[in-house]
């Protein structure tokens, strides 16, 4: 294995990927309604039901983050999309995670998937306003994803000026 070349672990039945840095790879999608970019959708965390989250987590082996994003959103969250833009790559230093961040705008939701069924995780469409202060609350290392989207949106000058996304 040369250094460029990624590496996989099993854990809880699942493959996992890392890159040469030890880094496990992720992908998630910062799903907008519609083209105003005005309503996010956020999912209920599996390790706390009252936090609520921006859908995201593991590429699987032979797969690309692109199809793992999609893969995500569907299983957490029942929902099919289309994505518009890559925001990035973004470091979690303290978990070890490197997340490729996509714009998903919304194309189909369905009223039964699997995370549903095996954790009974739920789904709500939120305001940005909501968004920005929810994410703050219960999952602040993804703030820079809402940064990012804020600052590609060509929606941007439709957004309130006074949106602060400190960190609390």
């Amino acid at each position: 294995m040369t250094m460029t070349d990624n590496y996989q672990e099993k854990s809880d039945n699942k493959m996992r990927i890392f890159d040469p840095d030890g880094y496990r790879q992720r992908a998630a999608c910062i799903c907008v309604r519609n083209e105003n970019e005005d309503q996010i959708l956020l999912i209920t965390s599996h390790r706390d039901p009252t936090s609520w989250i921006i859908p995201g987590g593991g590429v699987e082996p032979n797969e690309n983050v692109d199809d793992a994003a999609n893969r995500e959103l569907y299983e957490e969250a029942g929902v099919k999309g289309r994505i518009v833009r890559d925001l990035g790559v973004f470091d979690n230093n303290e978990r070890k995670h490197r997340t490729t961040v996509f714009v998903v705008y919304f194309e189909e939701e369905y009223d039964d998937w699997e995370d549903k069924r095996l954790v009974n995780r739920q789904r709500h469409w939120y305001s940005l306003n909501e968004t920005i202060d929810i994410v703050q609350r219960s999952k602040p290392s993804q703030i820079p994803f809402l940064q990012k989207f804020l600052q590609t949106s060509p929606r941007q000058s439709n957004f309130p000026h006074q949106l602060s996304l400190t960190k609390h």
